[in-house]
């Protein structure tokens, strides 16, 4: 019987040790996704930017399409 928790409680530890293992390797990704996207967002930022200096009608323009075509699309559901 002793032996039999002795057993028991290496098995939880192992688990355990297992499960904090997987938890610190998920936050490591989940950080690498987090400045990945911090990134992007930074990228698509500059670009946005950059096209609004460079050709403003033409941003305007596709800002209103796609403007116009969601609520469309939207106001079509009711």
């Amino acid at each position: 019987m002793a032996r039999e928790r002795v057993r028991g409680a290496d098995i939880a530890a192992e688990a355990r040790d297992r499960a904090e293992a997987a938890l610190e390797t998920a936050q490591d990704a989940l950080e690498a996704a987090q400045d990945a996207i911090e990134d992007g967002i930074d990228d698509a930022h500059r670009y946005m930017k950059r096209q609004w200096k460079q050709r403003p009608l033409a941003v305007a323009a596709t800002a209103l399409g796609a403007g116009l075509l969601l609520g469309l699309l939207l106001g079509a559901r009711r």
